[in-house]
């Protein structure tokens, strides 16, 4: 009788030392699935990231294009506008700048 109640105190302590290692490699397979699945997300996270990144710098490139644009126009029409000014009354400067040497 002593050497089935030992038997059966080793066999139930073969059973946990079993269920023990048997719960431990589930516990390796979830940390690494769950490892896994965290660096997937960085790096859908980070892909995401460069994406938004890539167009706002597209966006604030056409917006700074657009207004270097708009400045070259004006300085282009501003420059029109005084070469017209100029054309119109230039002979008369001149007139005005003699006559006042003169006298």
């Amino acid at each position: 009788m002593d050497n089935s109640i030992i038997a059966n105190i080793l066999e139930i302590d073969k059973n946990a030392k079993d269920r023990l290692a048997e719960a431990e490699n589930k516990r390796n397979v979830i940390l690494a699935e769950a490892k896994a699945e965290e660096e997937r997300i960085i790096g859908d996270k980070v892909k995401a990231a460069d994406e938004k990144l890539r167009q706002l710098d597209e966006d604030e490139r056409r917006r700074a294009e657009a207004k270097i644009e708009s400045i070259k126009k004006s300085g282009e029409e501003e420059i029109a506008r005084l070469d017209k000014v100029f054309g119109e009354r230039h002979t008369m400067w001149e007139d005005k700048i003699f006559s006042a040497v003169i006298s």
